[in-house]
């Protein structure tokens, strides 16, 4: 019972050989074809995942640099409601006198006519810039923190060409302790003013 003839043992192996060429033929024609196209469509679902992503973030970053947008031109309006505009010459005397507290004991009786021009710092700067000559009398120490704080309190203005002369030698010694002084107050122009 336990003998199979000859016969019957090599067709047993024939079919266990053709079976296990049938089995390996559908694993390497079908299943690992299906397995590779399997992980290429996974490589790609997930670099659709990462567009999506970054798609998505830059959506939530619009809105915030919307806001830091608007934010930004609040504060350009801001800065920009101080700047000249209008008349320049009263403009900027008017805007001195009234930055000239008595604290400071800076005299500035000379004022010449302002000139606007374009801005030369910076080519194709949307802001002009005008200029006026100042000339007056004052202590060291006064006159040295009036300009600080001028130029900190106006951050769209500066001083330029400043000379400082000794006061005059005659008069009282008060007088002569004074410094006489020449400079050029830039600042910048509104955009659009009239």
């Amino acid at each position: 019972m336990n003998k199979i003839s000859k016969e019957k043992r090599n067709h047993i192996i024939v079919v266990l050989v053709l079976t296990l060429g049938a089995i390996a033929g559908l694993w390497f024609g079908l299943i690992s074809y299906q397995k590779t196209k399997l992980n290429e469509v996974s490589k790609k679902i997930d670099e659709k995942q990462k567009q999506i992503d970054k798609i998505q973030k830059v959506v939530l970053d619009a809105n915030q640099v919307a806001a830091e947008l608007k934010t930004s031109a609040e504060k350009v309006n801001d800065i920009e409601s101080g700047m000249a505009s209008g008349d320049l010459f009263s403009f900027m005397v008017s805007t001195l006198k009234k930055f000239n507290t008595p604290s400071y004991k800076v005299e500035m009786p000379q004022f010449g006519p302002p000139s606007e021009t374009e801005t030369v710092m910076f080519p194709n700067y949307p802001y002009k810039q005008a200029t006026i000559a100042v000339g007056g009398r004052a202590y060291y120490y006064d006159f040295g923190k009036f300009l600080a704080d001028l130029e900190n309190h106006f951050p769209y203005s500066r001083v330029q060409n400043l000379v400082l002369e000794p006061g005059s030698s005659t008069g009282t010694p008060e007088e002569r302790e004074k410094l006489t002084f020449r400079m050029e107050v830039v600042t910048l122009v509104k955009p659009n003013a009239p």
